[in-house]
């Protein structure tokens, strides 16, 4: 598997390139404007997000760093980590330093666009709004989370995990199908995202009202 390899203004794993800019405010399932300022990095401007139903939608893949090509200048920013299911500033060399001792992993959390299709089109209001955003409306799809080794190793055996998103971001329940006592419900909110990926909307000319037909991949870099 690929290895996750972080500069200061984007994250790529796979060959894809995400979205730095910004992060503290998305969640996955935002929706915006694309904002391109100059001189600036461009960034997603989050206006709403949409609400996915159901469980076992939403995928977790924990990832490594390649710290070959990783410097401690590229997280000079930081990150906002879950340890112990509670949001946590570390700076720079905290971030830097617990990433590279194992202690904090980044972990990818995404759905399928046919999925965030789905939930959009079944959102009168919000594919109003995207419609009137025009060629600027974006929506996020996947999003990198930091989190300590302890949980992000449960979400590596994918073992008694539930994960499901609503109006207070991601939730994940871990021991689930054990008993009740033993299982810890962890709430990962929009201000610990620390890169994201978007998606650039393809409309149904054929209809009247507003339904999207198809969506694609917005990667950092690109225009």
């Amino acid at each position: 598997m690929s290895n996750v390899i972080v500069k200061e203004n984007h994250l790529t794993f796979g060959g894809v390139a995400y979205f730095r800019a910004h992060a503290e405010e998305v969640e996955i399932g935002s929706v915006g404007e694309k904002r391109k300022p100059l001189f600036k990095q461009n960034y997603l401007e989050v206006k709403d997000v949409i609400v996915v139903p159901g469980d076992e939608i939403i995928q977790a893949t924990v990832v490594d760093i390649d710290f070959d090509h990783t410097s401690k200048t590229d997280l000079s920013l930081g990150a906002t980590a879950i340890v112990e299911g509670v949001p946590v500033k570390l700076d720079g060399d905290a971030t830097f330093e617990k990433l590279r001792m194992g202690d904090l992993k980044f972990v990818k959390f995404s759905i399928s666009n046919n999925e965030i299709k789905r939930a959009a089109n079944n959102s009168p209001e919000m594919l109003q709004d995207l419609h009137r955003w025009g060629k600027n409306a974006r929506i996020v799809h996947q999003v990198f989370i930091v989190i300590d080794a302890i949980l992000a190793n449960q979400f590596s055996r994918n073992y008694g995990v539930k994960i499901s998103a609503g109006i207070k971001g991601l939730e994940a329940k871990v021991g689930v199908g054990g008993s009740s006592s033993g299982t810890t419900t962890v709430q990962i909110s929009k201000d610990t995202c620390f890169a994201y990926l978007m998606l650039k909307i393809e409309w149904d000319k054929k209809q009247d009202e507003p339904k999207i037909v198809d969506l694609d991949d917005d990667q950092w870099g690109l225009a």
